[in-house]
């Protein structure tokens, strides 16, 4: 089998291009998805700042990999490889404590971890959580002027899933403000230059939970931060440095990728008038639709590289120990091995086996949260605004392993 290096190009026939930021990809990856799966199950290509990975190409082949913990791990310093600290050295010392998170754990301690957070984002807790979501999204678009236009990314898309992560941490509301701008930066494209404007911020925000952590010992306040402080000081601690770790990764992973499927599900919604129509008149259909945009558009179009833990073959290709292997999600959302005509967009489409928010140990904690931001984001718009239209030239997200818009301008009222 051939393989693909530097970003796609085969190295022993004529070139092929794999660049998940490209626009032309991302609005019709069909072409090149259908290229890949016939080079095999797995293909070879290098990510900035990661290295060289191997992607599954197959919805078979992804879901292999992401259930099969004994061959593939997060951090490949449990199994005698370099720790995570020693691949990112050059992070700076207030980060190395975030690499104990639970997106970096397996085994017993991954578990361990996500125990102490799966209820609260539980279906049943998230659906009590509806009603304030309505609130977060009429209150962001009583700030905005219909008459004019506005992007309603920075306006709408983001803020709305940023207040609620916030609410559910229990951040009170007037330190959101500046949290928000905290971690503004680490939206912005990974590359040296990038991951440099995002320290300043994070910095802070790692300094802000330290100190909330303290205070809530004293005094607890209502809200998931204010749970996890107990179960630290309880029978089942976590240690200061899992405790910052848990809070980071929730606060950022629960809000960020939300962002992109809200984007890209308003962008379906309103340049499609059939499609808006049918929503207003059934809402109660906007969850197929939600799960049509988690397919055929795949927010997250790759999950975090795993560690091959020997040499093993998987998809046919041998693999040595320590190769980091990937799940292309939009590769196996797109596998007409798996769904029946993959390229077209049906909005109520059943089913629809997605792997959306992956599958296996890892499966996306915030699945339920995001499903319910995105729903309560469309349906409070279309009541709000029936006529809401896009109004000048979207603007992509170019951002690897991420699929979405950095800016869509809409006019919520006709002219």
């Amino acid at each position: 089998m051939s393989s693909l290096t530097a970003w796609g190009q085969r190295t022993d026939s004529p070139a092929m291009q794999l660049d998940l930021t490209d626009p032309a990809f991302l609005t019709d990856p069909d072409e090149t998805l259908s290229r890949l799966r016939a080079e095999g199950g797995l293909v070879r290509t290098r990510i900035p700042l990661i290295g060289q990975v191997w992607l599954t190409t197959t919805d078979a082949g992804a879901r292999a990999l992401l259930k099969s913990p004994d061959l593939f791990v997060r951090d490949f310093g449990t199994v005698g490889g370099k720790p995570l600290s020693a691949k990112f050295w050059w992070l700076p010392g207030f980060m190395k404590p975030l690499l104990a998170g639970i997106l970096g754990q397996d085994g017993a301690d991954h578990t361990r971890l996500r125990g102490m957070v799966d209820s609260a984002f539980a279906r049943s807790s998230i659906d009590d959580l509806r009603p304030k979501l309505r609130s977060i999204a009429d209150t962001l678009l009583d700030s905005a002027d219909p008459a004019k236009p506005c992007d309603i990314v920075s306006r709408y898309a983001r803020p709305l899933p940023l207040t609620a992560i916030c609410t559910l941490l229990g951040v009170p509301e007037e330190d959101q403000g500046k949290v928000a701008h905290w971690v503004s930066p680490v939206s912005g494209p990974v590359t040296p230059w990038g991951i440099a404007r995002a320290l300043p911020g994070l910095w802070r925000l790692t300094r802000y939970f330290r100190a909330d952590f303290s205070a809530q010992r004293a005094a607890p306040r209502p809200g998931l931060i204010g749970d996890l402080v107990q179960v630290r000081d309880g029978t089942d601690r976590l240690s200061d440095d899992e405790l910052l770790a848990m809070v980071v990764v929730l606060f950022i992973a629960g809000h960020e990728t939300t962002v992109h499927l809200i984007s890209n599900a308003l962008h379906r919604v309103l340049q499609d008038d059939a499609l808006r129509q049918g929503l207003i008149a059934a809402p109660e259909t906007v969850g197929l639709l939600v799960e049509e945009v988690l397919r055929h558009d795949s927010p997250v179009m790759m999950t975090k590289p795993l560690f091959a833990t020997r040499d093993t073959t998987f998809e046919g290709q041998a693999l040595k120990a320590g190769d980091q292997v990937a799940a292309l999600l939009i590769g196996a959302n797109h596998d007409p091995a798996r769904h029946s005509e993959p390229a077209a967009f049906t909005a109520d489409r059943r089913p629809n086996a997605h792997l959306g928010f992956g599958t296996g140990p890892h499966v996306c904690l915030g699945m339920q949260l995001a499903r319910a931001e995105a729903q309560v984001a469309i349906t409070t718009l279309l009541d709000r605004y029936p006529q809401a239209q896009l109004d000048g030239a979207a603007q992509r997200l170019r951002r690897v392993g991420l699929n979405g818009f950095s800016k869509l301008p809409v006019r919520l009222a006709p002219k």
